[in-house]
């Protein structure tokens, strides 16, 4: 396909799939079968035969009966976007191709290599290699500054873009297609940075982690002090990542009710014993994190623990009922949990039909 190029097609489970071309991978790489050193650039450790990596160019090896590295022209995932409003699904690909599942696209995105591409309410929005976000058929203001992340989800009823941008300041952006929101500036929320993260989930929640390795949320909470990396949350709790690699949660700030279908997690939060981590992200009922091994442990908010796939992560995000990753072979897997109420979350099971492996 030429490089750009847009495909639409049903997926096995009748919802649309979107397809974009990415340009050519940076190097010329791809294509030519061959043994080469991958994963870990240098390493010549003896490997098991069948298994399987990505080497520094993006593409899969498998590991040959001789105990050497064979290179394919698969090209492997780099993320998974997990839209928390409708469940929509996008694997971006290191080559900056992308291919999603759920929603009508609708639009197409313009041709570019793109770092991450989410499927919203509102169409396709796309992150591209050099910083610049891109949509499809929101309508964002002109003359954005480069952007480092995007999040777009549910925000206080209407759909919403959360860039982070290189200079560490944050915002989120209204959807200028509805005719119900304020005019501007209304439409843009920006909050007082920096932040070395920040994100938001369902419905208008904002969170991030400073400078300092504090965490900060948006509905009042005082921030929490610590040194932590990563930030994961939802309206039920907050989680985060230490420099460490340990995991702590809380109670997040914003009013979880006071009957047992929308409290919050209580007193038992999640307690992530080994590690270290390098990694969290969660959905509506649980906490997820990748250990230094690149094994995935799952937590409900109570404690509970939530068996799930026992293979090898690189890379997972969450949102609503569903947990995507990438494997450490390139190629991408997503799992949903039952029920929305504590006592009915879980377990986590495959979703069928599986993201495409051969692509």
């Amino acid at each position: 396909m030429a490089a750009g190029a847009a495909m639409l097609a049903m997926g096995c489970s009748g919802k649309w799939t979107t397809q974009e071309s990415g340009a050519e991978m940076a190097g010329g790489a791809g294509g030519s079968e061959g043994t080469a050193q991958g994963g870990d650039p240098g390493s010549a450790a003896a490997c098991a035969a069948g298994e399987a990596r990505c080497n520094a160019s993006g593409l899969r090896e498998t590991c040959t009966s001789d105990g050497g590295w064979s290179v394919s022209d698969f090209v492997c995932a780099r993320n998974v976007a997990v839209d928390d409003d409708v469940g929509s699904t996008c694997v971006t690909k290191t080559d900056g191709s992308y291919r999603c599942w759920g929603e009508d696209p609708g639009g197409a995105l313009p041709a570019e290599r793109y770092r991450r591409v989410q499927l919203t309410r509102q169409g396709l929005i796309g992150l591209t290699e050099d910083g610049r976000l891109l949509a499809a058929e929101t309508l964002l203001p002109d003359g954005l500054p480069p952007v480092a992340s995007f999040r777009a989800t549910n925000m206080w009823g209407e759909q919403g873009v959360c860039p982070l941008f290189v200079d560490g300041s944050f915002a989120v952006l209204l959807d200028r297609n509805q005719e119900n929101l304020p005019e501007p500036p209304d439409k843009v929320v920006e909050f007082e940075g920096p932040f070395t993260q920040a994100l938001c989930a369902w419905e208008g929640l904002v969170a991030g982690v400073r400078p300092d390795g504090s965490l900060w949320q948006f509905h009042g909470m005082e921030t929490i002090p610590g040194e932590f990396t990563q930030v994961a949350f939802s309206n039920r709790i907050v989680c985060g990542l230490t420099k460490a690699g340990g995991i702590q949660c809380f109670e997040p700030s914003i009013s979880c009710g006071n009957t047992p279908s929308t409290h919050c997690a209580g007193p038992e939060y999640p307690e992530f014993s080994g590690g270290p981590y390098r990694s969290i992200t969660a959905t509506a009922g649980a906490v997820c994190a990748i250990d230094a091994e690149g094994a995935l442990t799952c937590r409900r908010y109570d404690g509970a623990d939530m068996p799930i796939d026992a293979g090898r992560f690189t890379f997972i995000e969450g949102g609503y009922d569903l947990l995507c990753g990438v494997r450490t072979d390139g190629s991408g897997a997503c799992f949903r949990h039952g029920g929305w109420n504590l006592g009915e979350v879980g377990p986590f099971v495959p979703v069928e039909p599986a993201l495409d492996p051969g692509w």
